[in-house]
């Protein structure tokens, strides 16, 4: 009896270890590629590259080789709107708080001066409307100001940011500053417009009596170089079927370089899963080959997977099964499984083996949706799940998406689901 109880002690005790570790090997990756240092992982100061190279590094380690027999990069280039300096703006003579009540638009041109307010009026999902404030005179020199919470009385946010999109590039004014109650979400940008723009919130403003000072240097790369980093693991059979487990490790970047989005769950948690199961399976021979794929410039507009699918190191028609993880740092109320309801039979497993082991609250299905990674690999006919966190933060496409803010509330289940699920095939 004593023996039985210390067998299962020591069994708890392993157990207990092994979750740990592997919790610890996330955050320790996370914290690597969500500090500072690492520039938001975007196209200035190194930020990608430098994310690529420890991305290799831990592949390396964990026993994966080059895809490609030569090199862990697969390079391609793309379009890049950064801003090298610190961006500032005085409202009134008020210096504004980057990310806080502040942020500029990530497709701005440079300008730097001092403009008078002028508010515009009338709906601006109308062409009309807006090619008569682009060719008005009177705005010659000032900034054209848009109240966001007046506009969305009568148009909806999608019309909005059309309209805003297209003032960007014509007009008679120097600037556009949008004023929003929204919370603030920064995005990639692979082109520049000719108007720079800027958005502010939870400010008193009077636009009829109110200047604007901007200092904005933004530098345009038509053709940066940037990468994917593609590890190949072979498996135990004599099958040429393959597993692949894709996540993309660009965020986006920084604003000078004191205002960082680190994208801790976006998407260097993703990453971070993706580099333990290479690690996992490193040492726990896969019976198939499995392909590890950590894409650029998906902030972009999924540059990164575009270009792997249509300039493949592998053969995608004998891909088993891909799964593309994208910001695993939560779990609190569960997963969500894109094309969950197209592949069936690997939602009914993975629902099975959630339910047997209880690893996660639940497992949500959803249908199609072109907005990640598996994307471009799925419309070439392979069998694909994109797969997030729920719960747990609402930090998103800001300044707030910090490693030291992150849970990793259901870290371990998740990474046990998968690999019991990818031992299933």
């Amino acid at each position: 009896m004593k023996n039985r109880l210390f067998t299962l002690i020591a069994m708890l005790f392993v157990a207990c270890q092994f979750a740990q570790a592997q919790e610890d090997y996330a955050r320790k990756v996370v914290s690597v590629l969500a500090s500072d240092k690492y520039a938001g992982r975007g196209y200035i100061f190194n930020g990608d590259k430098k994310a690529a190279a420890y991305i290799a590094k831990e592949m390396k380690k964990s026993g994966l080789t080059p895809l490609d027999g030569k090199s862990f990069m697969q390079p391609f280039s793309l379009g890049a709107n950064v801003f090298p300096k610190a961006v500032t703006v005085r409202l009134n003579n008020e210096l504004l708080k980057m990310g806080v009540n502040v942020l500029v638009d990530a497709a701005s041109a440079s300008v730097k001066g001092s403009f008078d307010l002028v508010p515009v009026s009338g709906k601006l999902n109308d062409d009309k409307v807006l090619r008569q404030i682009a060719q008005d005179k009177a705005y010659a020199g000032k900034a054209i100001y848009i109240d966001e919470a007046e506009q969305l009385k009568s148009i909806n946010a999608q019309e909005l940011r059309r309209a805003i999109v297209l003032l960007m590039t014509a007009g008679e004014y120097s600037a556009i500053v949008v004023n929003t109650p929204s919370k603030f979400t920064w995005r990639a940008s692979v082109s520049q417009s000719l108007k720079p723009a800027v958005y502010i919130k939870d400010l008193a403003v009077n636009p009829n009596d109110g200047q604007i000072a901007l200092d904005i240097t933004a530098k345009f790369q038509p053709d940066y170089k940037t990468q994917n980093v593609c590890g190949f693991l072979k498996g135990s059979s004599d099958s040429d079927s393959t597993i692949l487990v894709t996540a993309h490790y660009d965020h986006l970047g920084v604003i000078g370089k004191k205002v960082v989005f680190n994208g801790a769950n976006d998407n260097a948690s993703g990453t971070a899963l993706m580099l333990y199961l290479a690690q996992y399976y490193g040492k726990n021979k896969p019976k198939y080959n499995m392909i590890f794929l950590a894409f650029s410039g998906e902030e972009s507009g999924l540059l990164g997977s575009k270009y792997y699918a249509a300039n493949p190191l592998n053969d995608l028609k004998k891909v088993k099964f891909l799964i593309n993880v994208d910001m695993a740092g939560t779990g609190d109320d569960g997963i969500q499984v894109v094309n969950g309801s197209i592949f069936t039979k690997e939602f009914e497993l993975l629902t099975k083996l959630n339910a047997e082991k209880k690893y996660l609250p639940e497992v949500k299905v959803r249908g199609a949706m072109n907005r990640s990674d598996h994307a471009p690999f799925y419309e070439k006919g392979v069998p694909a799940f994109f797969i997030y966190t729920l719960g747990g933060t609402t930090a998103y496409h800001d300044i707030y998406d910090r490693y030291e803010t992150l849970p990793f509330t259901k870290f371990n289940g998740y990474a046990n689901l998968l690999t019991d699920f990818i031992n299933q095939f």
